[in-house]
């Protein structure tokens, strides 16, 4: 962890200060030491000047007593010579000190000492003071030795001790000098240091007041914010919230606290068993990932019955001044999205009806070309009466008929892209489809348009819905004559593909200069075999501004009225159930190719309905049929006429339920639609029929049903479904099982 800048300037000053200190109290020690040793040398020195001055003494008096003795051969004199020599023998002793002061301050032993002592030891070798002795020259010449080694001593002394206080009144300066210049850079340094730390108090403290106020002002903005927001560290432990975080999640006050562990506050959030955030070791691992790691986001209902938006995003600073643990964390957000969920339906509502009342303007020139169809092929057969126009009239009625199926199958389509269901597919022949379109086509599109249908003998089958590929087909051709208004030709062909692995479908060769491609699916389309049928005309071609769009639902480049924008973004939903794609090859000048690629199917045999078997006769079974459109009331009630049934018909719930209870309840079979006038829907009154018959056969009609669309909630398990419109034999064949549920039950 970095200092902070005032206990740095602190921590420097005082290192500063005690380096001088340490360095100017050794100098000072060593002056001193230095002047303690001169001193101890000079205490010395005094001692050995001592015993010289008593030598010198007590020599003299030897002298003096010795010539007067010599003078006057006193007896005094005699014992005065005798005691001075004495007292010359016990100075002998202490020369060994002497000595050694003498080594120390010469450093090299002078020759006077050795004279000194030579001259001593020849005088303690004296045993006796007689007159030989006081007579002898040889006296006088060691007498005359210790004087002259006493003068040659004292006088280098003297000149050592001259040196030695010359030495100490320098160091004695030197000492006073280093003392004034410790003192003033003492001072300096107390100064410095007091200022520095000063400075950087002052600036650390503005830092730390403008941390603060940051601090505040986040703090602040945190707490404006409409989400909630909690921060935690990578221990899991929360460090910092907002208020709105525990409104928004629906928490108790109270419940966020420092430290909080990220367990605990997921345990708290658990909607119907499952919690709402992530675990734990998610987070680890993402952390694992490092900077790379999205964010996590997801949508849920939270304890207070909220829609919430929860999103986790890992966060890793680069200030080195923080924490080990404070660089890195991640930070959870909560975000009430209700009234935003509200406001995107109530906007999907509006687009709804807008479309809706395109789709009203739109689809009706489908359905008048379509009732076009049946109309005037009715009309041609009613008109061939003649017996050699039997085939003209079979033509016509073929031809009708053909046009109703496509009106059906153009409903269910309807009914597909708007609620998503999936129509039952079926193993389909291309063969079989081209050569039933291409009759189509040719009336459709009209004379100035070549259509032209490949051959597809050899294509291998597709597992799709055919009245769907046959709407499909249609819709194309349709958009390829809107794009030659002055004729032109189009081409319907099919080809069989197959890949080892997965290929981009934008990457094959371009054909015929159209370069602008779009595709229904950024993915690549995987491996296996695949079924391309291609749609091609020679007209005016598209731009990349309206392929960009071309596969969004209401979007056409026709004149209002004029066309839907449903025909491709149906043809899109048809291959997206197929699992299939689309892609659109186009250029301006050169024309349009639609491509539907289609997964082979898994058999080539195709599925057929299996033929209705009229049963057994039924003379003695009744029906019952509810139905407020008197002309499919009189269908119905004709076909199960036909088939045996005595029937009896109702328009709506309650007479229908009084029919039942006039007749005493007994009543084999009831098909009736689901959207009855009166209180009594075509369920409810099953319901109450079948309480009333447990025996009785079920079959309700609505067009709003599908085949492979989810069963309503309200219907009775026993409850054959019909969807609108139907023909004889899928009537039929549904009313067969209603009687088998009968039979069985």
């Amino acid at each position: 962890m970095a200092r902070h800048p005032a206990k740095r300037a602190h921590v420097l000053a005082l290192l500063g200060a005690a380096l001088l200190i340490v360095t100017f109290g050794t100098l000072a020690m060593q002056l001193g030491n230095e002047m303690a040793r001169h001193g101890q040398m000079d205490r010395q020195s005094a001692s050995a000047d001592q015993i010289l001055r008593s030598l010198d003494r007590e020599v003299e008096q030897a002298r003096i007593c010795r010539f007067a003795w010599l003078a006057s051969h006193d007896e005094t004199q005699r014992q005065c010579f005798n005691d001075a020599l004495a007292q010359i023998n016990v100075i002998r002793g202490d020369f060994p000190s002497v000595e050694q002061v003498q080594e120390r301050l010469n450093r090299i032993r002078p020759a006077s000492l050795d004279q000194l002592k030579a001259s001593l030891d020849t005088i303690a070798n004296w045993q006796t003071s007689d007159d030989a002795i006081l007579n002898r020259p040889a006296t006088d010449t060691a007498l005359s030795g210790i004087d002259e080694a006493l003068i040659s001593l004292s006088s280098v002394d003297t000149a050592r001790r001259e040196g030695r206080l010359a030495d100490m009144l320098r160091n004695t300066s030197w000492q006073k000098r280093l003392d004034a210049i410790g003192i003033i850079i003492g001072v300096l340094i107390m100064v410095t240091a007091g200022w520095i730390p000063d400075r950087t108090s002052l600036a650390a403290a503005r830092a730390e007041a403008r941390s603060r106020n940051l601090a505040l002002q986040l703090r602040a903005v945190l707490d404006s914010l409409a989400i909630g927001v909690a921060v935690f560290g990578t221990d899991g432990q929360l460090r910092h919230w907002n208020d709105r975080l525990g409104s928004i999640l629906g928490l108790d006050e109270g419940f966020l606290r420092q430290g909080l562990p990220y367990g605990d506050l997921s345990a708290a959030l658990v909607v119907d068993g499952q919690p709402l955030l992530e675990p734990f070791t998610h987070v680890e691992q993402a952390f694992l990932r490092g900077q790379s790691a999205p964010p996590v986001v997801v949508e849920c209902k939270g304890i207070n019955g909220a829609d919430l938006e929860l999103c986790r995003t890992l966060f890793f600073a680069s200030d080195d001044g923080l924490h080990a643990e404070d660089r890195r964390g991640f930070v959870l957000t909560a975000n009430d999205i209700t009234l935003r969920l509200r406001s995107e339906r109530a906007l999907g509502e509006s687009q709804k009806l807008r479309a809706v009342g395109q789709l009203t303007a739109g689809i009706a020139h489908d359905f008048k070309n379509l009732l076009t169809v049946i109309l005037g092929n009715i009309e041609l057969a009613t008109e061939a009466s003649e017996v050699s126009d039997s085939e003209r009239r079979q033509h016509c009625l073929d031809a009708a008929a053909h046009a109703a199926r496509r009106s059906e199958a153009l409903t269910g389509q309807l009914l597909s892209f708007t609620r998503r269901d999936r129509p039952a597919p079926d193993t389909v022949a291309l063969a079989d489809i081209f050569s039933l379109t291409n009759g189509l086509l040719a009336r459709v599109i009209g004379p100035r348009i070549t259509v032209g249908c490949g051959s597809a003998r050899d294509i291998w089958h597709v597992q799709v819905n055919p009245a769907q590929l046959e709407s499909a087909l249609l819709n194309l051709a349709i958009n390829a004559r809107d794009a030659m208004p002055g004729g032109g030709q189009i081409n319907i062909c099919a080809s069989n593909a197959s890949y080892p692995t997965a290929i981009d479908l934008l990457t094959l060769p371009v054909e015929d200069h159209r370069g602008l491609r779009v595709s229904s699916e950024p993915t690549p389309l995987p491996a296996g075999a695949w079924v391309r049928v291609d749609v091609t005309d020679n007209g005016c071609g598209m731009g990349p501004e309206v392929l960009q769009q071309l596969f969004e639902p209401f979007f056409t480049t026709k004149d209002d009225g004029e066309g839907t924008g449903l025909g491709m973004a149906m043809v899109v939903d048809f291959c997206r159930q197929a699992g299939g794609r689309v892609v659109v090859a186009s250029a301006p000048g050169h024309g349009t190719c639609v491509s539907l690629w289609l997964p082979r199917a898994l058999t080539e045999t195709a599925r057929t309905a299996p033929d209705y078997t009229p049963a057994p006769s039924k003379t003695n079974l009744r029906a019952l049929v509810v139905e407020d459109d008197p002309a499919i009331r009189d269908i119905v009630a004709t076909i199960l006429g036909l088939d045996g049934y005595r029937v009896t018909e109702a328009a709506d719930g309650e007479a229908a339920f009084d029919l039942v209870v006039e007749a005493g309840n007994t009543y084999d079979l009831l098909v009736t639609d689901i959207q009855l006038p009166g209180p009594l829907d075509g369920f409810r009154l099953a319901r109450l029929l079948r309480e009333r018959l447990p025996e009785l056969g079920i079959v309700c009609m609505s067009g709003d049903f599908t085949l492979d669309g989810p069963r309503p909630a309200a219907a009775l398990p026993v409850i054959q479904l019909l969807p609108k419109p139907f023909r004889r034999e899928g009537f039929l064949r549904t009313v067969a099982a209603a009687m088998q549920e009968r039979i069985s039950a």
